[in-house]
């Protein structure tokens, strides 16, 4: 009786082909197609060329702490990721001039577990829920807008401003499954790349 006979796959291959696996089953776990933006459609964003990160703010009942959740680290990823992406737009990060565009960035979270909150802010004005930090910009501008507690938990939502009107000009965000206390770094990079890939805005399409 004639046997077939099995030829042994390369140990490269094997290794080449989990590589590929890992990849794929990442890109599988946020779909490009669950990004969403709004801008303000009034803007040309081809002109700007240098941006910095807004400046937040950390409400009074707060001060001396930034929130049960906050790391550095993962503030220190997510403006890195961040920064990268624009960089790759042709935009450079300053820090001693004025900027094109403010950068400000927020994290969805469970609200329960903030010890207090500061409700002296006016109207109009957005609040990051992970730190506990205000960013006092107007979205008066842009339709649709939605304060970060209407988002799902784990959200990443970045937000770009206006430096000469304080106007929030672009929106960015994923419903993602972002947990500050427990997240690898490769993660961030991935929804970030996957929000700024949206970026600038394509005119003829709304989202």
């Amino acid at each position: 009786m004639k046997h077939d006979t099995i030829t042994p796959t390369p140990p490269g291959a094997l290794s080449l082909l989990l590589i590929l696996l890992l990849a794929l089953s990442g890109c599988a776990r946020l779909p490009l197609a669950d990004v969403q933006y709004i801008y303000d459609p009034s803007i040309n964003f081809r002109k700007f060329r240098t941006f910095s990160w807004y400046k937040a703010e950390v409400p009074t009942p707060l001060a001396g702490g930034a929130g049960p959740q906050f790391t550095t680290l993962v503030d220190d990823r997510v403006k890195g990721a961040v920064a990268s992406e624009l960089v790759k737009q042709g935009l450079n990060l300053v820090v001693d001039e004025a900027p094109d565009l403010l950068v400000a960035y927020d994290i969805a979270v469970d609200t329960a577990q903030l010890v207090a909150q500061d409700n002296n802010l006016p109207p109009g004005y957005g609040y990051a829920y992970w730190y506990g930090y205000r960013y006092r910009y107007s979205y008066a501008g842009v339709a649709n807008y939605r304060s970060i507690e209407r988002h799902d938990i784990g959200t990443l939502v970045i937000d770009l401003i206006d430096p000469d009107t304080n106007q929030l000009i672009w929106r960015g965000w994923v419903d993602s499954d972002i947990n500050p206390t427990a997240l690898d770094d490769s993660y961030i990079a991935v929804v970030v790349a996957n929000i700024m890939s949206q970026f600038p805005p394509t005119p003829d399409i709304t989202r």
